[in-house]
């Protein structure tokens, strides 16, 4: 990440060590802008969607395999299976100021980061603000296509039929009408596919006691007949397919004490409109906030000197909670919940000193004598 210094004076031209020389008279204004930064959380929800997929033949399986179908009806069932909040550092619109350099000046060097956060003051400070890699797209990963029955290619989708035809033959001197049967070929119907299904079931199922019983059983051949005996099976029982869905929402702490419904969710439909009041709520709420005592002499200074602002960030306990259950506290920094400060400049300057910041807080993380 580069750096990005702003030096408020010339160096060098006119020495200030010099008893009794004038500092150097700045008659064009020269400015730079920064930024406090303020924390959104972007709110990761992975969840897991099954869709159900009744059998093709449940009517059947009661009668073939003495059993109940499983899965009767269409439908989705979600379940949230992990719910991150990932802290980002954006810049508050409210929280932006101007340092001018006019008049008599002395040098100061300001590190600003790209994204406009106060890093360091007369230190030519490293510090960076971390750069998270989020992906915001839903995604989704689908496991299995669906009920296919094409009955795994096996056996032919035609069947045999024989129609009456008679036909005048000679039989003892005497004409006689002869029952002469012509095949032909049908699509196969769904009975005939139970049938064979209902056969196959059974014959995997006599394979794999044998196996076992013969003592040549291997660990493949036993998961190769599992398989095939499962999709046979869900034709009758039905079947789930999973999917992984993956939303990112995205919340702003804005005032102590406060309660916000981030999402609802619903067992049938995943998240759903904050107004679906039958489904779950999941709310966010902020307790136990410490913020830090305003300074008393700065809060009713009326002079305005050449500053620095600066935050005395708050901290909170996070609290999630899934309806009246609390599901995760995380204790966070909140800086724009806190209190604004401000580090005269001239200060720094006659001091000769330097001050690193948490670019990711606007707060002060230490302050050396040169």
């Amino acid at each position: 990440m580069k750096k990005l210094f702003f030096i408020i004076g010339l160096v060098g031209l006119v020495s200030l060590s010099v008893s009794g020389q004038k500092k150097r008279e700045l008659t064009t204004q020269v400015s730079v802008d920064y930024t406090l930064p303020k924390i959104s959380y972007d709110v990761v929800i992975t969840m897991e969607c099954s869709r159900l997929i009744p059998g093709p033949f449940r009517q059947y399986a009661e009668q073939q395999l003495g059993v109940s179908p499983e899965i009767t009806s269409e439908g989705e069932e979600w379940m949230i299976k992990n719910i991150k909040f990932i802290p980002r550092a954006l810049p508050d619109p409210k929280a932006s100021y101007t340092v001018n350099a006019v008049g008599e000046y002395n040098s100061i060097l300001l590190n600003v980061t790209p994204e406009g956060f106060l890093a360091g003051v007369g230190s030519g400070s490293t510090n960076q603000t971390r750069d998270e890699e989020i992906v915001y797209e839903e995604k989704e990963k689908s496991v299995g296509t669906g009920i296919n029955y094409v009955y795994f290619g096996i056996r032919s989708t035609q069947k045999e039929v024989l129609d009456s035809n008679f036909t005048e033959m000679e039989v003892e001197g005497e004409m006689r009408r002869v029952w002469d049967p012509i095949e032909r070929h049908v699509l196969k119907e769904n009975k005939d596919y139970v049938d064979e299904i209902t056969s196959e079931i059974f014959n995997i199922r006599k394979k794999r006691l044998e196996l076992l019983a013969g003592g040549s059983a291997t660990a493949e051949a036993l998961k190769a007949l599992d398989e095939l005996e499962a999709n046979y099976m869900s034709l009758f029982m039905g079947k789930r397919e999973t999917r992984e869905v993956v939303k990112t929402i995205s919340f702003v702490p804005e005032k102590a004490d406060e309660s916000i419904v981030l999402f609802r969710f619903s067992a049938n439909d995943g998240i759903t409109a904050k107004n679906n009041v039958s489904a779950i709520p999941y709310i966010v709420e902020l307790k136990n906030i410490y913020v830090p005592k305003k300074d008393a002499q700065q809060a009713g200074n009326s002079r305005p000197v050449p500053s620095l602002s600066y935050r005395e960030p708050a901290v909170a306990d996070l609290c999630l909670l899934k309806g009246k259950e609390t599901v995760m506290t995380v204790r966070s920094v909140i800086p724009q919940l806190g209190f604004i400060k401000q580090f005269p400049l001239d200060v720094i300057n006659n001091e000769g000193i330097s001050i690193d910041f948490y670019p990711q807080y606007g707060s002060i993380k230490g302050i050396m004598k040169k």
